[in-house]
């Protein structure tokens, strides 16, 4: 009679123990390594990369946001439409749609018409350089070459375009 008392007791008690093995310290260091180096891919790998193409500017966004004055107005490759307006505090850009203001950080090199070759926006940082004056150029503004560079918040290049800089106010 004891026995079939202390049978269920010791079917409990071994299964118990069968399940409380513990493991070993070198198979919990290696599962620990393992477990690290798959957070440390999941960091490295980042959000995928988005290319945006900025918009042209329009006149109706120059008087919505109120960008007349002195200022330096990029347009890419042979295009006239100006794809950011770089002032003295702030830059313009036009992106899906919506026009994004950037800080100017500065700190950056002066440029033109008291632009700044760095601004910053929340998403996005923007570079701007200016080359030579282009030669011949009659006009009110002065005119130069130029490029554009946006970053995206993991500082990768998502644009870039080079082309006429017309600078002044």
């Amino acid at each position: 009679m004891i026995v079939r008392k202390f049978t269920p007791l010791l079917i409990v008690a071994l299964a118990l123990g069968a399940c409380s093995e513990a493991a070993s310290e070198t198979e919990m260091q290696a599962e620990n390594a393992a477990m690290a180096d798959r957070v440390r891919e999941a960091n490295e790998a980042g959000l995928p990369l988005r290319e945006v193409v900025p918009e042209a500017i329009t006149y109706p966004d120059i008087e919505s946001h109120d960008l007349l004055g002195r200022a330096c107005s990029y347009a890419p490759g042979t295009s006239m439409g100006v794809r950011v307006i770089a002032r003295e505090v702030d830059a313009y850009m036009k992106i899906d749609g919506e026009m994004v203001r950037f800080a100017a950080d500065p700190g950056s090199r002066e440029l033109p018409a008291n632009s700044r070759t760095l601004y910053n926006s929340r998403q996005y940082a923007l570079r701007l350089a200016i080359d030579e004056k282009i030669p011949g150029d009659e006009t009110e503004d002065t005119m130069y070459g130029g490029t554009m560079w946006l970053y995206d918040q993991l500082d990768r290049v998502v644009y870039t375009g080079s082309g006429t800089v017309s600078c002044g106010g």
